[in-house]
């Protein structure tokens, strides 16, 4: 059961905002459509972003660890800090994207 909490709990938040869109905002299936799409369009350019930050990160782990010295681990990459600060570059990054028309 412990397992199946947080795929039920997210079915249940969605089952609910569909409904309230559907029904108290009006909004049309084609609507939902393009949400859905703008939402993994996003997920995509977070993945992106985050390879890239991890890539980096890793790089320059690497150097610092050859030219000084310095032990920096890697784990430093697969923090939460690091996600969120991710989420905010991809962010900024898709809405820039989509700004600029550019398909």
């Amino acid at each position: 059961m412990d397992k199946l909490y947080v795929p039920l709990l997210i079915l249940l938040t969605s089952l609910t905002g569909y409904l309230y869109a559907v029904r108290a905002l009006r909004v049309g299936r084609h609507d939902l459509v393009r949400a859905f799409g703008g939402a993994l369009e996003f997920i995509g350019c977070w993945m992106l972003v985050y390879g890239a930050n991890t890539l980096c990160g890793l790089v320059l782990i690497l150097l610092i660890r050859r030219l000084t010295g310095f032990f920096i681990s890697v784990y430093v990459l697969g923090g939460v800090v690091m996600t969120l600060f991710t989420f905010l570059q991809a962010l900024v990054a898709y809405h820039l994207w989509r700004v600029s028309g550019r398909k």
